[in-house]
């Protein structure tokens, strides 16, 4: 049996260096390359891209994808996920919020303060007119989680409510999304029927 000469062996370990080197080098682009999805992580992709289309300012914790490792059954992963998730924008804190900008005087009409006096328990009859005004003032963001709104899918929030001597002055009335008007309500009903809860339970659902 014949021996390997000296300058086939070095020959080998630079190319053997070489191709280690080049491995390490590209390793996340191999791992892209060789490594298929699986469902599981298509789920977290889809999460990921929802929470930050529609909460971009929101910081989600994400360490619970990797503390639910432990739970074999993906599914069961899933809502352990979710529920942290929801439980987290539940969380949110509306009273750490910046106190709301001042109202421009452009932005108020004729009958605005007279309207600005409660009457009873009867709404304002500028009511859309004050929700406008909120939206511009805010830039179209829901107050308390940030989300994009519009006047069909806005609420108003009054920060002093009325039993507390508060009043419709815009400056005590802020823009939020049906969700968050939902978890301010503070009616354990109106929780359950979330629509960010509905879209995260369907992603899990079909991926």
């Amino acid at each position: 049996m014949g021996h390997f000469g000296s300058d086939f062996i070095i020959s080998s370990l630079i190319w053997l260096c070489i191709v280690l080197l080049f491995v390490f080098t590209f390793r996340h682009q191999l791992k892209k390359l060789f490594y298929k999805k699986t469902p599981f992580d298509i789920f977290l992709n889809k999460l990921k891209n929802y929470l930050e289309k529609n909460y971009p300012k929101i910081n989600f914790d994400f360490s619970i994808i990797e503390t639910s490792k432990k739970e074999e059954n993906p599914d069961t992963r899933k809502y352990l996920i979710i529920d942290n998730i929801i439980d987290q924008y539940l969380a949110l804190k509306i009273e750490n919020k910046p106190s709301p900008k001042p109202i421009s005087k452009n932005l108020q009409w004729q009958s605005y303060t007279f309207n600005c006096e409660p009457n009873r328990d009867k709404l304002p009859p500028d009511w859309i007119q004050r929700k406008n005004a909120l939206l511009i003032r805010e830039n179209g963001v829901c107050f308390r989680c940030n989300k994009h709104i519009t006047i069909e899918t806005s609420d108003i929030h009054m920060l002093r409510s009325l039993d507390q001597g508060g009043k419709y002055y815009l400056e005590n009335l802020v823009p939020v999304c049906k969700d968050c008007k939902r978890v301010l309500s503070k009616d354990p009903k109106k929780l359950n029927h979330l629509d960010i809860k509905d879209d995260l339970q369907a992603i899990a659902k079909n991926y």
